[in-house]
C-alpha cells in the first residue's frame, strides 16, 4: 500500500512549470509542459521491462530496483536544476521507475490473496485507494515545499526512500510454493476455455479503458477553462475540482470490495453510466457546489474501473494475468499520455468550438458505451448463472 502511494505522484508537479518556463526561457512552454507527461509514456516501458526483469531477479528486487530509481530520479531535479535536458531525463528515468513496480504490486497481491477472491478483489481497491490518497497528499506538500522555490518541491520524492527500506525489510521474498500454488488455483478457475479468447477479451478491454482514460484526463484538463468559461468560478476552483476528483477516487478504493460483492459485472457500465451523467451535469450546472460534486462522482466511478479490470484479469492462467494487467497499464498511461490531443480530435471529428461542447461531447460518448456495457454484463451474468463460460 506504500508502495501504491507513489504511482500516481508523476504529475503533481504540473504546479511546477509557470517557474520552471521562466527559469528556462530559450526552452518552449511544450518542452517545458512535458515534464509532467512524459513520465506516463515511461512508465509503459518500465512495465514492459519489468515483466523480463521479474524472471531474472523476482518480483521484490524489481520492485525495489524501481522504487530506488524513482528516488534518485525523484530528487534529481532539486540537487541539478539548471540543465534542462537533465531535468528532462530524470523525468523520464522517473516514469520508468514507476512503471517498474507498476504491475508487480498488483501481481503480488493476487499472489498473497489467491485463495479468497473477494479479499483480492478489496486489496486491490484499497491499492487503488492509496493511489489517489498518495496523489492528493504528495500535491499538498509540494504546493508548501513550492513556496521555497520550485526545484525544491521535488525533495517530495524522498518519500521513496522510506518506502524501499520498509519494502526491504517487511515484504517477504518471492516463494516459489505461493507463485506455483497461485498459478495452480488461476488454472483451474479461469473464466475462459483458451487462451486466445481471453486474449481477446483483454484487448478489448484494454481499448475501452484507453478511450475511457483519454475522456477523463481531458476532463482534468478542461475544468478549470470550463468553470471560467461559464462565468462560474476562478482558477483557484478548478484547482478545489481536481481535488475532489481525487477524493472520489479514494472513495472508490476503499469501497469497491463491498460494491464488487454486490454488483459484480455491472460495475464498469454503471461506473461509465454516472461518469458520463456526472460530466454532462457539469456542462449545465450554474453552482460551483455542485460542479464541484460532480466533479467528485466523476472520481469516484473512474477509480471504480480501474480496479475492476485489475481483478478480472488476475483471476486467469499466471501467463495471461501477467498479460492482462501490463495491456490494463499500458492502455492507461497510453491514454494518459495522449488524452491533450482527444479534445483535438473530438473538435475536428463533431466541430465542436467551445469548451462546454466539448465536454457535453464526451459524455454523450461515455453514455453511449455504458449502454452497450450492460448488455453485455447482462450477457456475462445469464451465461456465468448457466456454467457456460462468457466469451466476447
Amino acid at each position: 500500500m506504500s508502495v501504491a502511494l507513489l504511482i500516481s505522484s508523476g504529475p503533481i508537479i504540473a504546479a511546477n512549470i509557470p517557474a520552471i518556463a521562466q527559469d528556462f526561457p530559450a526552452t518552449s512552454l511544450t518542452q517545458v509542459g512535458f515534464l509532467t507527461t512524459i513520465p506516463s509514456l515511461f512508465v509503459i516501458l518500465g512495465v514492459l521491462i519489468a515483466n523480463l526483469l521479474e524472471l531474472r531477479i523476482g518480483k521484490k528486487r524489481t520492485i525495489l530496483t524501481g522504487l530506488g530509481l524513482v528516488f534518485i530520479a525523484g530528487i534529481f531535479p532539486a540537487l541539478k536544476h539548471d540543465i534542462f535536458s537533465l531535468l528532462f531525463a530524470s523525468r523520464c528515468l522517473f516514469g520508468l521507475g514507476i512503471g517498474l513496480f507498476n504491475r508487480l504490486i498488483i501481481q503480488m497481491i493476487s499472489d498473497i490473496y489467491h485463495n479468497s477472491p473477494s479479499k483480492q478483489a478489496s486489496v486491490i481497491g484499497l491499492e487503488s485507494a492509496f493511489e489517489g490518497l498518495g496523489g492528493i497528499c504528495l500535491t499538498l506538500f509540494v504546493g508548501q515545499l513550492l513556496k521555497i522555490n520550485w526545484y525544491t518541491s521535488f525533495y517530495v520524492y524522498a518519500l521513496a526512500l522510506p518506502i524501499f527500506a520498509a519494502f526491504l525489510f517487511f515484504v517477504p521474498a518471492d516463494k516459489r510454493g505461493l507463485r506455483k500454488g497461485g498459478a495452480e488455483q488461476l488454472t483451474t478457475t479461469s473464466d475462459y476455455p483458451s487462451n486466445n479468447r481471453s486474449l481477446r477479451v483483454m484487448i478489448g478491454f484494454g481499448i475501452l479503458l484507453f478511450v475511457i482514460v483519454t475522456i477523463f484526463i481531458n476532463y482534468n484538463i478542461q475544468i478549470t477553462p470550463l468553470i471560467m468559461e461559464k462565468n462560474i468560478g476562478n482558477a483557484t476552483n478548478g484547482s478545489n475540482m481536481i481535488a475532489f476528483i481525487g477524493l472520489g477516487a479514494f472513495i472508490a478504493g476503499f469501497s469497491f470490495g463491498k460494491l464488487y460483492k454486490y454488483l459484480r459485472h455491472y460495475i464498469v457500465p454503471l461506473a461509465i453510466l454516472l461518469l458520463g451523467v456526472a460530466m454532462f451535469v457539469t456542462t449545465i450546472s450554474q453552482s460551483i457546489i455542485l460542479t464541484t460534486f460532480c466533479s467528485m462522482v466523476i472520481g469516484f466511478s473512474f477509480r471504480c474501473i480501474m480496479p475492476y479490470l485489475l481483478h478480472t484479469f488476475t483471476q486467469q492462467i499466471a501467463k495471461m494475468a501477467k498479460l492482462g494487467t501490463t495491456i490494463v497499464l499500458v492502455a492507461y498511461n497510453l491514454g494518459a499520455t495522449l488524452s491533450p490531443y482527444e479534445g483535438t480530435l473530438i473538435r475536428q471529428l463533431f466541430h465542436v468550438d467551445s469548451i462546454q461542447s466539448l465536454v457535453s461531447t464526451n459524455a454523450m460518448i461515455l453514455l453511449l458505451i455504458a449502454i452497450t456495457g450492460f448488455g453485455v454484463a447482462y450477457v456475462k451474468n445469464i451465461k456465468e448463472k448457466a456454467g457456460e463460460p462468457f466469451n466476447v
